[in-house]
């Protein structure tokens, strides 16, 4: 499960990686740490403004769902959906087929056990700058938007960093983008970018055990962290 994602880009780092205006341009702070499992929100891109970087409530509602975020996330937590699950029934399908989206980020966490201790990872790109997550989202009856992560199956860069899941977020290629958020792109196809691997360049750094501590954050906290050996 990924529940916690950085964004510390600038705004204008954002508006300019994305080719897209922020929508309600003093909402947005860069972040160190934005955790899912404390309803935030964070900014994305939607079929239906592709020129707009707008907010979105992180974990998925049906559309006409009525009761609070927090209901619905103790009975079915939303921040990430599996794209093997895309080939169901559930009521989230329909959103893959359209409403589809990006989420722009700086950087996910991922997590090694070793030796009975656990050590947090940060993934980034190698050049520092934005990228995208391929994510789902449902407009509520109230506008506000929901979203899902889509994750899939770990490619071998990360499988060297985690084994505490088996499925790492799926990233979407600036070669991908304008068929994502393509309203008439066949299902077919969209599945097919789903399976493509990325060809983003990661780099992985380990940073301190604070990112376990979901009340800490502090502007060193994704700086490489040396461990003593064990």
């Amino acid at each position: 499960m990924y529940f916690r994602i950085s964004n510390t880009a600038t705004k204008e780092i954002m508006e300019e990686t994305t080719n897209a205006s922020f929508e309600y341009p003093n909402l947005y702070r860069p972040q160190i740490i934005i955790n899912g499992l404390n309803e935030v929100t964070i900014p994305i891109i939607t079929m239906e403004a592709q020129s707009e970087i707008s907010f979105a409530i992180w974990g998925l509602l049906p559309e006409k769902y009525k009761e609070d975020w927090t209901v619905f996330q103790n009975i079915s937590n939303t921040l990430n959906l599996h794209e093997a699950a895309m080939n169901s029934n559930l009521w989230y399908v329909d959103a893959l087929k359209n409403r589809r989206s990006i989420v722009p980020v700086t950087g996910f966490f991922t997590s090694i056990i070793k030796n009975g201790a656990s050590f947090p990872y940060y993934i980034s790109l190698k050049s520092d700058k934005p990228f995208y997550l391929a994510s789902i989202h449902n407009i509520l009856e109230d506008g506000f938007i929901t979203c899902s992560l889509l994750v899939g199956e770990p490619n071998v860069f990360i499988r060297n960093y985690q084994n505490t899941v088996d499925c790492m977020p799926i990233l979407l290629s600036e070669d991908f983008k304008e068929d994502w958020l393509n309203k008439n792109t066949s299902l077919d196809r969209i599945k097919q970018i789903l399976k493509t691997p990325t060809k983003e360049h990661l780099q992985a750094n380990p940073i301190a055990k604070e990112l376990f501590n979901k009340d800490i954050s502090y502007d060193s906290l994704l700086l490489p962290y040396e461990y003593p050996h064990n």
